[in-house]
C-alpha cells in the first residue's frame, strides 16, 4: 500500500473511531444488535461511525484471510487496508440483497490478486489441475498446541490456491456455496469441487498424524 493510503487509513478510521455512535432505535443506543445491513444504510448516509464499527467487526477474519492467501503479514495488512478503505469510498456499490461479508471478501481477494501480481506470483492456477501433496509433513519441535497449529496451516498453506480460498471461506468463515461463488466468480459446481479437492488434500497431509496420535 502506498505511504500516502496508509495515512489515510489510520486517519480515516482513528477518526470515526472515536466519534459517537449515532445508531439509535426507540431511543436506546443499540451498537451489539445493529446489524451490517442496517450499518451499511447509515454509511451510505454519511454517518462515519458506522464505518467504524463496520471496520471492528469484520476487521479480524478479512485480514485472517488475506494472511493465509498471501502467507505474508505486510501483504496482508495492505489487502485487508485497502478493502475497508474501499468500503468506505465504495459503500454505495453495495446493493440491496449483498451481504457486506461477501462484499468485503470479494473485494479482500481482488486486493489479493493484485499483491500477488505485483510480487509475480500466480495465484490462480487452472482448476483442472490435480492437488499436489508432497507427503507427510514435518513435525515442529516446539509445544504441542503449536505443533498442532503449525501444523494444520502448513498443510492450509500447501493447497492450490483457489482450492485455499474455497477452503477457508467455507470452514473458517462458516460461508455457504452460493456465498463463496458470489465472492470467486465461480459456478457451484466448481466450488463444490474445490472445497472437496481441499479437503482431500488436507486428510492426505494430515492422516500421518491423526495415525500417530500426533493430532
Amino acid at each position: 500500500m502506498r505511504a500516502k493510503n496508509k495515512e489515510a487509513f489510520l486517519a480515516t478510521f482513528t477518526g470515526v473511531l472515536h466519534l459517537p455512535i449515532t445508531i439509535i432505535k426507540g431511543g436506546k443506543l443499540e451498537q451489539q444488535q445493529t446489524t451490517d445491513a442496517e450499518l451499511v444504510l447509515q454509511l451510505k448516509n454519511g454517518i462515519m461511525s458506522a464505518g467504524a464499527m463496520l471496520y471492528e467487526r469484520h476487521k479480524q477474519p478479512v485480514y485472517a484471510f488475506c494472511l493465509r492467501m498471501t502467507g505474508d503479514p505486510a501483504s496482508a495488512q495492505d489487502a485487508a487496508q485497502e478493502s475497508f478503505l474501499k468500503m468506505l469510498s465504495k459503500i454505495h456499490t453495495v446493493e440491496h440483497g449483498i451481504t457486506l461479508r461477501s462484499w468485503l471478501f470479494s473485494t479482500a481477494r481482488n486486493e489479493i490478486l493484485m499483491v500477488m501480481r505485483r510480487r509475480r506470483t500466480v495465484l490462480m492456477e487452472p482448476l483442472e489441475e490435480a492437488e499436489e501433496v508432497s507427503g507427510p509433513l514435518t513435525p515442529l519441535r516446539v509445544t504441542e498446541d503449536r505443533q498442532i497449529s503449525a501444523i494444520i496451516e502448513d498443510a492450509v498453506s500447501r493447497l492450490q490456491p483457489v482450492n485455499r480460498e474455497a477452503f477457508l471461506l467455507r470452514e473458517k468463515e462458516g460461508m455457504s456455496y452460493d456465498e463463496i461463488a458470489a465472492i470467486t466468480g465461480a459456478s457451484l459446481s466448481a466450488v463444490k469441487s474445490r472445497i472437496f479437492k481441499a479437503r482431500s488434500a488436507m486428510n492426505t497431509m494430515l492422516t500421518p498424524y491423526l495415525d500417530s496420535g500426533g493430532l
